[in-house]
C-alpha cells in the first residue's frame, strides 16, 4: 500500500511535456524512389498551425530526410539547418493532393494542402 502511494507520487511529480505555441510540427512525407523532379522553390520557411510552408505552399519531404527541432524552431533537411523566416531553397515539383494523397504520410488535418511541393 505504501509502495503504491509512493509510486503515484513519483509519477505525478515527473516533469510534463510543454506544448508551447506551434512548437509541435508534423512533417508530412512521401516514400522516395530516389528520382526527384528538378524544379525549384525558394522562399522563407513558414510555420502555420503545425505545418511547414514556403510561399504558402505545403512542403512534403522525402521520408527520413527532414527533422523539426521544436525547442529552437529549426528544420534540418539534408543536414542543413533552416530557422523560421530563413530562405529555404528546394528542388522538387508541385503536387496535387487529390492525385498524390495515397503516397503522403503524417499529414496533419490542420495543414492547408491545396498547394503541395514534393521536395527532392
Amino acid at each position: 500500500m505504501i509502495c503504491s502511494a509512493i509510486n503515484i507520487l513519483l509519477v505525478a511529480c515527473q516533469p510534463q511535456e510543454s506544448r508551447v505555441g506551434n512548437s509541435h510540427v508534423k512533417i508530412p512525407s512521401y516514400q522516395s524512389n530516389g528520382v526527384f523532379a528538378s524544379a525549384r522553390l525558394r522562399g522563407p520557411l513558414q510555420l502555420k498551425q503545425e505545418c511547414l510552408y514556403v510561399n504558402d505552399i505545403l512542403i512534403i519531404f522525402p521520408e527520413g530526410y527532414a527533422e523539426w527541432d521544436a525547442k529552437n524552431q529549426i528544420l534540418t533537411y539534408k543536414d542543413k539547418k533552416i530557422a523560421l523566416g530563413e530562405e529555404l531553397d528546394l528542388v522538387g515539383g508541385s503536387g496535387q493532393y487529390e492525385l498524390d494523397n495515397h503516397q503522403i504520410k503524417n499529414l496533419s488535418p490542420s495543414c492547408d494542402h491545396k498547394s503541395l511541393w514534393l521536395a527532392g
